[in-house]
């Protein structure tokens, strides 16, 4: 028998525990000798040359707490190495290890194991890991692509809806290219447990994430160049984002809970856009926001009072009890206007409170670099400072804002 997998060969008398070296990608088997005993044969894809260990009295130990993970060591005593495999169907490697332990204490494995040829083993290629297509002639209509892929670029290939769903039933794709091309949107239905970069750059989008994706590990996602003319409010429940690139589309409203629901987010470019101004929230950064890219859109250029509401009533009241004590609810619980107020509300920028239903909103100039936040122009005469808008919970507070703006106060 012989699994695919990455291994880490570990030689314990040189490295005192620790290692540099990198697993990579191989193959594990086993075979019988020329003496009829059995040995474990391991190959790293980068080496034309094998590895073999013999197994009768050689096995010091098997670690295999995280074989669930696809993942165990087998530690050999004579030359002293341990065999450390990864990312390895959890099946194939339960069985591995029992037929190991089997040929370590001289009993004979069952039938269904059978003796894997060396040579087979050095004659075996590397995966395809990465596949670009950089124009239509390219793409695999009929051979369809390498189930193996971790990379796929496919650029100009002129890929139009409804995209190929071949694409997205890779199972090992961590990054997928698929910009330059006329998608207009992606099948529903999609999880991709181990993507983690997504580039749509340059189609025909309007939004995004289509109904039910499922990418638990994306970091990196570019819809810039699209039509999209809202963010979705799914598209912040993707919560792993540390980098949001929406730059060239029609979007007109930032999110004001946009750091709150993307906590890791650290680059975030919306230019070219039809925004008008900055949500507080986002102006005075996240935990980990560090560069802002805004430069041309219409934004605003004076000082001004947008909104001035103050008469609380007991909704008010209510919603801002939900938020302090972290109320669970849902739409079968409270209406669906009220669930999208508590999802989108922003807290005041005196005192912190949260702003719902009745507040007092004006828009100012601020500098965030003061927040730790790099910001990004392109044109020469365009002001770092950009029109926030500030949320205030009450008249008190409001007052405190429009006194540090300048502004005309108003009566108590």
């Amino acid at each position: 028998m012989k699994l695919e997998c990455k291994i880490k060969i570990q030689d314990r008398q040189r490295t005192n525990g620790s290692s540099t070296l990198k697993a990579a990608k191989g193959v594990i088997g086993l075979a019988k000798s020329n003496t009829d005993q059995w040995v474990l044969i391991v190959r790293l894809f980068k080496e034309t040359s094998t590895t073999q260990y013999k197994l009768r009295e050689n096995i010091q130990a098997l670690l295999h707490k995280c074989i669930n993970n696809g993942m165990a060591t087998i530690q050999i005593k004579v030359p002293p190495h341990d065999i450390q495999l990864s990312e390895a169907n959890v099946e194939s490697l339960k069985t591995l290890l029992s037929s190991v332990r089997l040929a370590s204490i001289g009993n004979d494995l069952p039938s269904t194991i059978k003796s894997t040829s060396v040579n087979a083993v050095q004659k075996l290629q590397r995966p395809t890991l990465q596949l670009i297509i950089k124009q239509a002639i390219e793409y695999p209509t009929l051979k369809g692509f390498p189930s193996t892929l971790e990379k796929l670029i496919v650029n100009n290939a002129q890929l139009r809806t409804p995209v190929d769903r071949r694409i997205f039933i890779l199972k090992n794709l961590h990054t997928l290219d698929l910009s330059d091309n006329n998608i207009h949107e992606l099948p529903s239905n999609l999880e991709m447990n181990h993507l983690h970069t997504l580039i749509m750059r340059s189609n025909q989008l309007k939004s995004f994430p289509p109904k039910n994706f499922q990418s638990p590990v994306l970091k990196y996602l570019d819809l810039s160049q699209n039509q999209i003319e809202i963010i979705d409010q799914a598209l912040l429940k993707i919560s792993t984002l540390d980098r949001l690139n929406l730059m060239s589309n029609k979007i007109k409203i930032i999110p004001r809970n946009i750091l709150r629901l993307l906590g890791q987010l650290q680059v975030f470019n919306i230019a070219s856009n039809q925004i008008r101004a900055i949500p507080n929230g986002l102006a005075c950064g996240g935990a980990h926001l560090h560069t802002f890219y805004y430069s041309e859109n219409p934004l605003i250029t004076s000082k001004c009072i947008t909104c001035q509401r103050f008469n609380f009533t007991l909704v008010e009241l209510a919603l801002r009890a939900v938020i302090k004590y972290r109320i669970p609810y849902d739409f079968n619980i409270i209406p669906r206007t009220l669930c999208l107020l508590l999802a989108d509300y922003e807290t005041c920028a005196h005192c912190a409170l949260p702003c719902l239903t009745n507040f007092g909103e004006i828009i100012v100039p601020r500098q965030l670099s003061a927040n730790g936040i790099t910001v990004h122009v392109t044109a020469a005469n365009q002001s770092f400072s950009v029109p926030v808008q500030e949320r205030y919970c009450s008249i008190k507070c409001f007052n405190y804002g429009l006194k540090r703006a300048g502004m005309t106060q108003m009566a108590v």
